[in-house]
């Protein structure tokens, strides 16, 4: 019982015991002088009613004041050390409400100071203990992520525990805890997990089994082995290492094409030249019509046969790049190393880095520049050289300027006939531009000019790197277990004004939160074209406008992406019931279904802090210590994210009032 009655609720009942005990005392009184002295008893009861009426009004109004300068702020002192005790709140305690407590205002605040200074030494201790797993995380995820091959680890129910950024480029927006059948056909994969260990083949292969899958689209498809990983019997997961063999596959189908189509194509003029050269051998003499009419049919047959390799020839070049070893890469991978093998002529880098990926053989196009500049350099009288980079349709042009002579065509003829390198074998620089596809040419200026495929995909975006890529600390899956091990995605909307009836969606954005932190680089975002005019007023608080969203997709086709993104999570918003009730429409239109369970952090706050009158975001921020990005307030994504940031502070909270489910939360905050 004592654990239901809230302090204030307690005050409140012992003032109304005090008024009550009062007035029965009065009326006691009033009855004892009837007894006793006799008289009009009309003249008792109304010195009775008015005593009460009096002690009443007094317990009220002194309650009220106690109410507000006693309950409220030890409820409030009690909410903020509690707060900043289990959410890691580096803000102090306003001893303000709590002014006429005496000392307990500041002794709060030193309590909390205290907390503080010992937390900070203990993160700086554990920042001192852990600087050599900070190193060897640090060396894990380079090496990770520049793995030329796609990886991805994955849980024994097929949840992704870790990729790499060529996974994200070769299967499309993984994510962390998002089942990678979504993505491959997994029993393949897991057929071969099953295999190793067991059999020659895995014995064979390490401990690893090959494996042969494809897209669920069927459009691509992955070459690979998996290996199995686990402590004593207990299988823990599945590491995959795969590449596109799609290509591979249509190579080797192009080859097989190119053989069979020379082979049906010389046959028959080999034949031909056969039957006529035993003619010619058995004819011990031949009319010179005959001789004629046979050596002609000789020389058709010799020019068919020359036309069908002149055109396994063509074929075979046009095969040849595809089977040159590319790859996509940053041109600084290339710029970069040639700037240090000649340093001597380069001064200072050129500045010319911009967003763009290439497509091709690094080390080919390394090794030929480096003949370039090698000899450029020994021809002497020149200087001044710098690289460019010239975006021009689906190539990048690679130009090298510099002042003095210009490149004799001559020499470029010879380095290019030259071998490339003793890896490539008899290939030379002139093999390297044909497999690229490509050339390279002496400009004015004076230049040389090579243009080179940009990487598929690559049209000036930068490439998005995630800073977060892996997560081995599942302890659960699915929403069965405790607040910390679900999946949520916290999301914004904007709009064209607040009736959610006859408004639309301009903008919406989603963040993914798992296990107690906020997935850097799992982010959804979208401008959504609403199909009417945005006013100038919202325009003016989101920054939005009609321009902006002209070429923008309709909100059922964003809402698609963003349910396919919210798969699986719990919805988290602020107020959230504004930003639901557009789903919700569109749910009813026929788009997309949203039966995700939905959190509300403005509802939880009037929960956890019902003595506050304050529950915008902006307060939960001040109340967490945490900065907002004025720049992206009242964005989409902006919103989300502060919304993220406000939830994980609120989460601990949470738990120390005993919500620890799913459940918990969502019957606490419609409680």
């Amino acid at each position: 019982m004592r654990r239901k009655l809230g302090l204030r609720l307690r005050f409140a009942l012992f003032f109304a015991a005090l008024a009550a005990g009062g007035s029965a005392a009065f009326g006691l009184g009033a009855w004892l002088g009837l007894t006793r002295a006799g008289g009009p008893a009309d003249g008792y009861i109304i010195a009775w009613l008015v005593g009460s009426f009096a002690l009443i009004g007094l317990a009220a109004w002194i309650g009220l004041l106690f109410d507000q300068n006693v309950a409220q702020p030890i409820r409030g002192l009690a909410a903020d050390l509690l707060t900043r005790a289990r959410a890691d709140v580096s803000v102090e305690i306003d001893e303000q409400p709590a002014r006429y407590l005496g000392s307990i205002g500041p002794a709060a605040q030193s309590i909390y100071r205290a907390l503080d200074a010992a937390r900070r030494s203990q993160e700086r201790t554990l920042a001192e203990k852990t600087a050599t797993m900070a190193r060897d995380k640090a060396l894990f995820e380079a090496l990770v992520r520049d793995l030329a091959e796609g990886i991805v680890v994955i849980a024994p129910d097929g949840q992704i525990l870790l990729y790499n950024q060529v996974a994200v480029e070769v299967l499309g927006d993984l994510g962390i805890d998002r089942p990678l059948g979504r993505f491959i056909g997994l029993d393949p994969v897991l057929a071969a997990a099953g295999r190793v260990g067991h059999g020659p083949g895995a014995a064979a292969t390490g401990g690893s089994a090959p494996f042969l899958t494809a897209t669920p689209d069927g459009a691509t498809l992955l070459s690979g082995a998996v290996t199995s990983f686990g402590v004593g019997d207990e299988r823990l997961g599945h590491v995959l290492i795969f590449r596109d063999a799609t290509e591979d596959l249509r190579d080797h189908a192009a080859l097989d094409g190119v053989l069979t189509d020379i082979l049906d194509r010389a046959r028959r003029p080999a034949m031909a030249i056969g039957a006529v050269l035993d003619v010619l051998e058995q004819a011990e003499s031949m009319p010179p019509a005959d001789l004629a009419r046979f050596t002609a049919a000789l020389r058709d047959e010799v020019t068919r046969l020359g036309e069908a390799v002149q055109a396994a020839e063509r074929r075979q070049s046009e095969m040849s790049g595809s089977r040159w070893p590319m790859r996509d890469l940053d041109p600084a991978e290339i710029l970069d190393g040639l700037r240090a093998a000649h340093a001597d002529i380069f001064a200072a880098p050129d500045g010319e880095a911009r967003d763009l990926r290439l497509h091709c053989d690094g080390f080919a196009i390394t090794r030929l520049w480096d003949k370039l500049l090698a000899a450029l350099t020994c021809d002497g009288g020149r200087s001044g050289y710098a690289f460019g980079l010239d975006p021009e349709g689906d190539t990048v042009n690679i130009v090298l300027r510099w002042d003095g002579p210009a490149f004799r065509q001559s020499l470029l003829d010879t380095i290019l006939d030259e071998p490339l390198a003793d890896a490539y074998g008899p290939y030379s620089g002139r093999d390297a531009l044909r497999a690229h596809r490509t050339d390279l040419w002496i400009a004015p200026g004076p230049r040389l000019v090579m243009p080179v495929m940009a990487a598929r995909g690559a049209s000036g975006a930068p490439r998005r790197d995630r800073p977060d890529f892996y997560d081995f600390t599942r302890r659960g899956a699915g929403q069965g277990g405790g607040l910390g091990d679900i999946a949520y995605v916290v999301f914004d909307t904007e709009t064209t004004g607040l009736d959610t009836r006859t408004d639309a969606v301009v903008q919406i954005a989603g963040v993914r939160v798992l296990r107690d932190r906020w997935v850097r680089g799992e982010v959804f975002d979208s401008l959504v074209a609403p199909g009417r005019p945005i006013p100038e007023a919202s325009s003016r608080v989101h920054g939005i406008t009609d321009a902006m969203v002209r070429d923008a997709p309709g909100f059922a086709a964003v809402a698609a992406g963003f349910a396919a993104f919210a798969e699986g999570a719990v919805l988290v918003a602020h107020h959230a019931e504004f930003d639901m009730a557009f789903l919700r429409r569109i749910e009813s239109e026929g788009g997309p279904r949203f039966p995700n369970p939905v959190l509300c952090t403005a509802r939880l706050s009037a929960k956890l802090y019902s003595h506050e009158t304050d529950h915008t975001l902006d307060a939960l921020a001040e109340r967490y210590g945490i900065t907002l990005d004025e720049a992206v307030r009242h964005t989409a994504l902006g919103d989300a994210v502060a919304t993220a940031e406000v939830f994980l502070k609120m989460l601990p909270v949470l738990a120390e009032h005993g919500i620890h489910s799913l459940e918990d939360a969502l019957a606490f905050q419609s409680a």
